[in-house]
């Protein structure tokens, strides 16, 4: 791969909305890549914190009906949740080809300080961004406001936190560019 290349890859990558999914499944050689490439990312003192849950097939349905019959139940009791916001997590979680859990995985001792580690998770998912990106699929990364609530519906263990959704899809369109701003406006030289 040429600089060419990489420059298109990278100015291609869209977060592109579920809405725009079509249900469309994802081979396992397109997924297992993506998750390798993101398993490459750079992280300090090698701790890897990433971890994904992936949830393909009818254990979309599953995972969102969860969600939704959670936070219905938490608003009952009175908690501050929206459940018209579940229920759109259920609906485009169903038109994803798979949707990934983003889990942090803080090593025991704490090394770290929490945001290196969630800063090598970021990386890892652009990683799994730009690999969509170059097997034309769209993405998403998702955190819903009830994301606190998701820990036992994941089996999450004590020393980890999720850090949303990751979806990817295939579309019938293209999701068009936001753009971006002047770079020279957002770098000041130093010589």
């Amino acid at each position: 791969m040429n600089i060419s290349e990489l420059n298109i890859i990278i100015q291609n990558r869209r977060a592109t909305p579920a809405q725009f999914f079509n249900g469309k499944e994802i081979p396992d050689d397109m997924l297992n890549q993506i998750l390798e490439n993101a398993n490459w990312a750079p992280n300090h003192k090698q701790t890897e914190p990433w971890r994904f849950i992936v949830f393909r097939g009818d254990a979309k349905e599953d995972l969102g009906n969860m969600v939704f019959n959670l936070v219905v139940s938490e608003y009952e009791k009175g908690n501050k949740v929206d459940p018209g916001k579940a229920d759109k997590f259920r609906k485009n979680v169903q038109k994803t080809g798979a949707v990934i859990a983003i889990i942090l995985n803080r090593s025991e001792d704490e090394l770290l300080p929490e945001w290196e580690e969630i800063a090598a998770v970021s990386m890892a998912v652009q990683n799994m961004w730009l690999t969509a990106t170059s097997m034309g699929l769209a993405a998403f990364w998702a955190t819903p406001k009830f994301i606190n609530l998701l820990d036992k519906v994941l089996e999450l263990e004590p020393s980890q936190k999720c850090l949303g959704f990751f979806y990817i899809g295939k579309t019938n369109m293209d999701y068009p560019s936001p753009g971006r701003g002047d770079m020279n406006e957002k770098v000041r030289w130093v010589d």
